[in-house]
């Protein structure tokens, strides 16, 4: 018996909706990891990134729609360089 999960991977909309959603969990992670090891606060990853607060935190939890120009400041404001894979 197929899982639920399963049978909705097989879904192509579904599939892309789930594609686009990991990505922006693994920019999310990938922030607050970088943020956590230079020991930063939200706040103040805000201020080197000249973004708000809040932006911090809605990438933070999966929930920001953010450009590429965004978190290139953002992720440069932790020492980190944003890179894209096109595959």
């Amino acid at each position: 018996k197929k899982s639920f999960i399963t049978k909705l991977r097989k879904d192509k909309e579904f599939q892309k909706l789930y594609d686009i959603e990991k990505k922006k969990l693994d920019i999310a992670i990938a922030l607050s990891k970088a943020r956590a090891r230079k020991g930063l606060t939200q706040k103040e990853v805000a201020k080197r990134a000249q973004v708000t607060w809040e932006t911090i935190s809605a990438i933070e939890n999966g929930r920001a729609n953010s450009n590429i120009e965004t978190l290139s400041k953002i992720f440069a404001a932790v020492g980190k360089k944003l890179n894209l894979q096109i595959s």
